[in-house]
C-alpha cells in the first residue's frame, strides 16, 4: 500500500525498516565513508540482478525502486538513505534480490563496501543497527502473519 508521503508502507513500517528515521542512516554512512560516486538510474534499468556478484551498497538518495525476489515483488522503495546490496557485500555472495528504477533514481554507491565496513567500526554499527532494524521488522510482519493464520 502507498502510504500519503507516497512511500510503500507494508504493516506500517518497510520504509522506516530499510532506511532508519528520516534517512539519517545515510547521511552517517556518507559522513564516514567521504565522497563516492553518484550514480542515475532511468525508470526500467535494473541496478541489482538477483544472482549476480557485486559487493557494492547502494544508498537511495531520490526516485523509487522495486524490489523482487525469484521474480515476485517483495516492496517499493522511495525513502531517501535505503540501502541496498548490503547483504552481498557483507557476507560476500552474489545478490538476493533484484533491484529495478520505477522511476528516475538516484544512488551513492559505495564501491567495494565490505573493505570499507571491515575499516571502520564505525560504520559497522550503523550498517548493524539498520540491518536490525530490518530484522526487526521482518519478525514483527512473521508474527503477525501467523497469528492471522490462526
Amino acid at each position: 500500500m502507498k502510504g500519503g508521503s507516497g512511500e510503500f508502507v507494508t504493516n506500517g513500517g518497510l520504509m522506516e525498516a530499510w532506511a532508519g528515521p528520516s534517512g539519517s542512516w545515510m547521511s552517517k554512512l556518507l559522513e564516514l565513508v567521504g565522497e563516492v560516486p553518484e550514480v542515475r538510474f532511468a525508470a526500467g534499468d535494473i541496478i541489482i540482478k538477483e544472482g549476480t556478484p557485486s559487493g557494492d551498497l547502494f544508498l537511495l538518495k531520490d526516485g523509487e525502486v522495486e524490489i523482487l525476489r525469484d521474480q515476485l515483488s517483495i516492496g517499493r522503495i522511495s525513502k531517501e538513505g535505503s540501502a541496498l546490496g548490503e547483504i552481498s557485500a557483507l557476507l560476500g555472495v552474489p545478490a538476493t534480490a533484484t533491484v529495478v528504477a520505477l522511476k528516475p533514481s538516484t544512488f551513492a554507491v559505495v564501491n567495494d563496501a565490505a573493505s570499507v565496513i571491515e575499516g571502520s567500526q564505525e560504520i559497522t554499527l550503523e550498517i548493524a543497527r539498520n540491518l536490525a532494524r530490518r530484522l526487526s521488522w521482518m519478525t514483527h510482519t512473521y508474527v503477525e502473519q501467523i497469528y492471522d493464520d490462526v
